[in-house]
């Protein structure tokens, strides 16, 4: 039986799997490290079992997104009897003190985060606490702000979690039923936190806690269409899902949706517009028609073609 399993995704980024695994594997440890790779067969899988053949794989076959991705390193794991499981991204270097940490904080039944430094940085902090804005339903991290005004505790309750690292008794993922796969990327972590505070699951950021990460400009090329879209479709869904308006959901497009248009027009760049308005009409489509999951197929070709030839 499995103790603790730590889940690494991995998707088209071989490196900083090595790296993350460097960092978890190579002193001594007390839990088991499984590498996702999402369909990417970039050889992830093999070279990490070449530098440690301890290491536990899974290969998903297809791309299936953060939640898909995560959520069958989560089945993987609660299928082989896992006490505990911590979701990690790839591009993290993060110590085993830390992640037996993790286990310990989650033991009372709460989904904990460490608190989240730059790997660039590591003085500067990338997620502390989150909050979701009444005006707009948008799920965002506080600001430095925010965090110097907290109370200097080494534990802070918080209304949302990033989902870069999660750690929850088996138990407590099987209650908040995994991500949701809807999302597919982006807005699965705040939705999770949600469902989690609505069966008074507390939500805890240790901030003596501490790990690094890369936090690399993952949308660009064609994710930077396809972010677009995942961004608008999901901060709706978000929103919906929150309870959130009609009015508050129409701000949120309004203020942090509409403007990667306006930046268009301000560049006078009238076909990187028309690419970015094809991106949110069909967002809006799916939205409005329950599409969720992969973005389109249509769109994603026309994004690989867009990044290629700029046309």
């Amino acid at each position: 039986m499995l103790t603790h399993v730590v889940v690494v995704l991995s998707f088209r980024g071989r490196d900083d799997t090595l790296e993350c695994l460097a960092s978890l594997l190579d002193p001594p440890h007390d839990y088991s490290v499984l590498v996702v790779d999402n369909g990417s067969f970039d050889g992830v899988l093999e070279e990490a079992t070449r530098r440690h053949p301890d290491v536990l794989t899974l290969q998903t076959g297809r791309n299936l997104g953060f939640a898909g991705g995560m959520n069958a390193g989560l089945r993987w794991a609660i299928e082989r009897g896992a006490g505990t499981i911590t979701v990690l991204n790839n591009d993290t270097v993060c110590s085993p003190p830390a992640i037996e940490a993790l286990e310990r904080a989650a033991s009372q039944g709460a989904v904990v985060s460490p608190q989240v430094n730059y790997l660039a940085a590591p003085d500067s902090v990338w997620f502390g606490g989150g909050a979701v804005d009444a005006d707009t339903a948008l799920p965002r991290h506080l600001s430095e702000t925010e965090l110097a005004a907290l109370p200097p505790l080494d534990s802070a309750p918080t209304e949302t979690l990033a989902g870069c690292c999660l750690t929850a008794r088996e138990d407590v993922w099987q209650r908040v039923g995994l991500f949701d796969d809807r999302y597919f990327l982006l807005f699965e972590d705040a939705d999770l936190s949600l469902r989690a505070a609505r069966l008074g699951i507390p939500l805890l950021v240790r901030r003596d806690i501490r790990i690094l990460h890369r936090v690399s400009a993952s949308f660009t090329g064609e994710f930077g269409y396809l972010g677009l879209y995942f961004y608008a479709r999901n901060g709706l869904l978000f929103g919906a899902s929150a309870g959130a308006g009609r009015m508050v959901r129409a701000r949120f497009l309004r203020r942090h949706v509409v403007p990667v248009l306006g930046r268009d027009v301000r560049d006078r760049d009238l076909g990187r517009l028309a690419r970015h308005g094809v991106a949110l009409a069909a967002a809006l489509l799916d939205y409005a028609t329950g599409r969720f999951g992969e973005a389109p197929r249509w769109l994603q070709h026309r994004a690989r073609a867009w990044a290629g030839t700029g046309t």
